[in-house]
């Protein structure tokens, strides 16, 4: 009937999007016109320097190994959403299996990581996902056409494009996490360059990972760079100026 395969397709639309927009979100990390990324390097950093760990290889492979896997989970929903579109029903079903079954790993992994670096509330974030993704694949099931229909068996043609597509996908993904690694890791210790607003006035963009050692080094260079200067006033913008910034920390100096 058409209502079982319009909501197929809802299904299948939304979860398609979702870790399209994920892995998209992997690629593009940094804010741009209609496009606020998330800094997952940064974040990684912060988790892996919470158990001692400093090197910045072990955020950036533990980064490229999420972002794989959510590449070939993406290619597995790809995969599913056109042979759904061909209205073959046994190689949608195939398809959307594996997908579900790399989704719910996906969550255990971040389920697990969750409790490792001690985040709580993506805990139970992530452990609510992975409830929803066993009762997608229940209610897919169930929007079934009747048994007595006729399936067809997937083709090997489809496979091949989805290891070339999930392939791509992955090379994409784990150059983009390198390239970003490497451009953005040194911000860990050095200070933040100041720019003058207004007279007197010098404003200061922290990145993600900046810490209090970041803080403490921009204020001496600040002091050395400008010993004329006498700091009279240090305040932290409000969230609501940097709403194109979310992972970022607005701070203004004020001098005399």
């Amino acid at each position: 009937m058409n209502e079982r395969r319009i909501l197929r397709t809802a299904i299948l639309s939304f979860w398609t999007l979702f870790w399209g927009l994920s892995v998209l979100d992997k690629i593009i990390p940094d804010v741009h016109f209609l496009w606020v990324g998330k800094d997952f390097f940064a974040l990684f950093v912060k988790f892996f320097g919470s158990l001692g760990i400093s090197d910045p290889l072990f955020p950036t492979l533990a980064l490229a190994g999420v972002s794989a896997l959510e590449a070939v989970n993406f290619t597995f929903h790809v995969v599913t959403i056109v042979r759904h579109i061909q209205r073959n029903e046994y190689a949608t079903d195939y398809w959307f299996f594996r997908a579900i079954l790399t989704s719910t790993a996906l969550f255990t992994l971040f389920s697990i990581a969750d409790q490792v670096f001690g985040d709580r509330f993506q805990l139970l974030e992530h452990s609510l996902f992975w409830i929803i993704l066993i009762g997608t694949w229940w209610v897919f099931n169930a929007l079934h056409k009747e048994s007595n229909e006729k399936r067809e068996f997937p083709q090997r043609r489809m496979f091949r494009r989805s290891l070339v597509l999930g392939s791509a996908l992955t090379l994409a993904v784990c150059v983009s996490v390198s390239g970003f690694s490497s451009r953005t890791f040194f911000k860990v210790n050095a200070p933040v360059a100041g720019i003058e607003v207004v007279e007197g006035i010098y404003k200061f963009d922290f990145p993600f990972l900046a810490d209090k050692r970041v803080l403490e080094s921009t204020i001496a260079s600040f002091r050395e760079n400008h010993p004329d200067l006498e700091i009279t006033y240090i305040y932290t913008g409000p969230s609501e100026l940097n709403s194109k910034k979310k992972t970022h920390l607005l701070l203004y100096v004020f001098t005399e």
